[in-house]
């Protein structure tokens, strides 16, 4: 393999050795070679040292994402199996309990840049993002046919997000193998039946599956609020830990009914508890405005901002709707915020909570701060890998 050599101008070498695998046009010497998107490209330093083997793109900020250090590794199936059996091993606590979902790939958290694997019991739900990645499906699959041997995969290529890359929209479809539109699938206790064609994200929030597990611990006998509840995760790990009532709310009518289906088949009778269409900021209202009060409010929005340009409205947004949260949550009561907006640094959201409890009169204990789970890893060299911030906390005063 004798990929085209690419070389960095001076003193641009620095985060690639560190390792981050994103490379940003400007870094490049000139002139660069005519190369399709999608490429596979050596990397060197000024001085003609190897940095990397990775994908070119030459119409994006990131002109190349790495792939591998190694100049004596090609980028083939026998690659992406070794990639595959490392992320498998890394989450070898997980498989083979009570949980049969979970992430297999997460991009760049695991040396693969520009695409997502999701394990739904037998079937894996694969989301490629770049135009890199997506020249390299064929590769892809037949690694996870040979290493995670699944009964189907499914292709979810329907992010806004390809357009940055050229890449068009896809309707979902079976990649190989043999899957079923809904797949029911197992979390800790928990029996959930997940839309892998057209559900959210992959068709399950799998990132927030340590934080069902910590709310348990501070459910019991307690009434609970699930704002943007999607299909009632939060609501079920509570109910199942001793609950006393449920209030799910989200935008979504058919989400909604999906998530009264997803109470029956744990065993909870959907017409005990409570589920609201609407608007979360104006259900938030309306209830603090009736003076009802709760022991555990969720908050799990969508994310408020994709870019530094939207992270002031996104702050401003988050204040708000913790602001709402906490008119309605009782004395002594247990707040889960949630943030999934990258630009937003943990800093910056315990700030924008903050400034809400002091507007509220409120004085808050941090019980619990979560990040992202065994199943989603992140680079530490690469900050820009990391976008979830939970935070657990105790309402210490009225």
């Amino acid at each position: 393999m004798n990929p085209p050599s690419l070389s960095l101008k001076a003193h641009r070498e620095e985060a690639v050795v560190r390792g981050h695998p994103w490379i940003f046009s400007g870094a490049l010497q000139a002139p660069v070679p005519s190369l399709t998107a999608g490429s596979i490209v050596d990397v060197y330093d000024v001085d003609d040292h190897f940095l990397g083997r990775g994908y070119y793109h030459p119409d994006t900020d990131i002109a190349i994402r790495i792939l591998t250090h190694d100049p004596e590794e090609a980028i083939d199936a026998a690659f992406f199996a070794r990639r595959i059996r490392a992320a498998l091993a890394l989450r070898s606590p997980i498989i083979g309990t009570e949980t049969d979902c979970y992430r297999l790939i997460n991009a760049e958290g695991d040396f693969l840049p520009g695409v997502i694997v999701d394990r739904y019991a037998e079937t894996l739900v694969v989301q490629i993002s770049t135009a890199g990645m997506d020249r390299l499906q064929t590769e892809l699959i037949m690694a996870l046919v040979n290493v995670a041997r699944p009964q189907g995969i499914v292709m979810r290529n329907d992010v806004s997000v390809r357009a940055r890359e050229g890449l068009p929209r896809e309707r979902a479809r079976i990649a190989w193998g043999q899957a079923s539109p809904l797949v029911e699938v197992h979390e800790q206790g928990m029996r959930f039946m997940v839309d892998v064609m057209n559900g959210q994200k992959t068709g399950f929030f799998l990132d927030q599956r340590d934080k069902r597990a910590a709310l348990r611990k501070y459910a019991p006998g307690k009434r609970v609020l699930n704002a943007f509840s999607y299909t009632g995760g939060f609501g079920i790990a509570a109910l199942l830990a001793g609950a006393e009532q449920v209030t799910s709310i989200d935008q979504s009518a058919p989400i909604i009914a999906q998530a009264r289906e997803q109470f029956a088949i744990n065993g909870f009778d959907p017409d005990a508890h409570v589920f609201a269409v609407g608007d979360a900021f104006a259900y938030l209202e309306e209830q603090a405005n009736a003076g009802t009060q709760y022991d555990i409010v969720v908050l799990d929005p969508p994310a408020f901002s994709k870019t530094q340009h939207q992270r002031p409205q996104a702050l401003r947004a988050y204040r708000r709707l913790n602001g709402l949260g906490l008119r309605v949550l009782a004395p002594g009561g247990l707040l889960v915020t949630c943030s999934c907006s990258g630009s937003v640094t943990l800093a910056d959201f315990q700030s924008a909570i903050v400034e809400a409890a002091v507007q509220h009169g409120r004085a808050l204990q941090s019980a619990e701060i979560f990040t992202h789970g065994l199943d989603h890893p992140t680079l530490m060299a690469m900050s820009e890998s990391g976008y979830l911030k939970v935070l657990f906390c105790r309402n210490g005063s009225a």
